[in-house]
């Protein structure tokens, strides 16, 4: 447990860097706007290819040699990006960010679900909320950073990246560190009873696998969408600063409903936590609409979601069993694509409507989301043979 927390809070310091940084990168290396944002690109990219080929990774490797080379990527990753002196350097450290973002995402959720099962689902949302707390934590960290470099000399700021990227290369190598040492983990699938299934588990796999993937798609597209927009809907009441908060409480109240969803997770079955959540979510977004209380509304849906991710990777550990390995890469890498869509889907909307069809764009999207849930819920019994509840 003392892994899987470190490993999320590295991973949500790591991706919450960039954005911030941005500033501090063009000064170190003289690039424009437009190439600096190329770094985020080059993670993404990165870590869609991570995900991707985690499952053979496990298979090949087993789990501690992936736990292992997972962080020692991300070291490599982050000395890259901190310490190099060419721009292209920087990229291609940025991408080993992502490649070993994307395994360590596949790798610790499952194994986490494996681990601490029947108690998967708790684990898996306690460690997701560590990640929320990097996520919150870096952008204020080199927020200091900065301003006690311009303080001291504006060209300074240039000596951030090494600072923030470096810490995150000194937690990969701790991490590094206690995987080889991690006295215990649980024996890989090998996989023979998949292979040994018969064959009308094909198409019940293949049905398992389009709505599990519709589900992450649409629970990523959510997410991100959330984030990205609703600064620009509450912009007229709140003003642009205050607006901005949106952002601020969203996530927070999102890293606080893992940590809350961990508490009653164990008591109730995955299907049931998440659609807990969304009855949240459509009372969050119900109040979004409101400018008088669309901040509360935001938070609300930052509470709802908090369990849906966290919880699905459980769901989809037991309603696969024995295939999960192979089949959960390919779900996630659906995931990544959500925002692909969704966060541009809303922008269509705002340009049509105006930033008003913010909360009514998301609702639609978050009974999307519910609407898969429940079909899920509903199939008889998963390719695993247990019931999928």
């Amino acid at each position: 447990m003392a892994l899987g927390l470190l490993v999320f809070l590295h991973l949500g310091l790591l991706l919450a860097a960039y954005g911030p940084s941005f500033a501090a990168l063009q000064a170190r290396h003289g690039v424009s706007v437009a190439e600096v944002g190329t770094s985020v690109s080059a993670h993404f990219a990165g870590g869609f290819v991570g995900v991707l080929v985690a499952g053979l990774l496990i298979a090949r490797l087993g789990y501690r040699r992936s736990m292992v080379l997972s962080a020692a990527l991300l070291g490599l990753g982050g000395a890259g990006v901190g310490f190099t002196g060419s721009w292209s350097l920087v990229l291609v450290g940025a991408a080993l960010n992502g490649l070993g973002y994307g395994v360590a995402v596949v790798l610790y959720n499952f194994l986490f679900a494996r681990a601490f099962a029947p108690a998967g689902a708790a684990a898996v949302n306690l460690v997701n909320g560590a990640y929320g707390v990097g996520a919150i934590a870096m952008p204020a960290l080199i927020g200091w950073l900065m301003g006690l470099a311009i303080a001291r000399d504006p060209a300074a700021i240039a000596q951030v990246p090494p600072l923030v990227f470096g810490l995150t290369t000194a937690l990969a190598l701790v991490v590094v560190a206690m995987a080889a040492w991690v006295p215990w983990l649980p024996p890989r699938r090998s996989g023979a009873a998949a292979r040994g299934s018969p064959s009308p588990a094909g198409s019940r796999l293949a049905g398992g696998v389009v709505l599990f993937s519709a589900l992450m798609f649409l629970y990523v597209a959510v997410e991100v969408a959330t984030a990205a927009w609703a600064p620009t809907h509450l912009a007229e009441a709140l003003g642009v600063a205050g607006s901005a908060l949106a952002v601020s409480v969203f996530w927070g109240a999102l890293t606080a409903g893992r940590f809350l969803a961990a508490a009653f997770a164990a008591r109730l079955r995955p299907a049931d936590l998440i659609l807990g959540g969304m009855a949240l979510t459509f009372v969050g977004i119900g109040l979004a609409h409101a400018p008088a209380v669309a901040l509360a509304g935001y938070a609300l849906v930052g509470l709802g979601l908090a369990p849906v991710f966290p919880t699905a990777v459980v769901w989809i550990d037991r309603h696969f069993g024995e295939r999960a390995d192979r089949v959960a890469p390919w779900i996630l890498a659906a995931g990544n694509l959500g925002p692909v869509v969704g966060a541009p889907a809303v922008g269509l909307a705002v340009a049509f409507a105006g930033p008003a069809v913010v909360p009514s764009t998301l609702a639609v999207a978050l009974l999307a989301l519910g609407a898969v849930v429940l079909a899920i819920r509903r199939r008889a019994s998963p390719a695993a043979g247990t019931p999928a509840r």
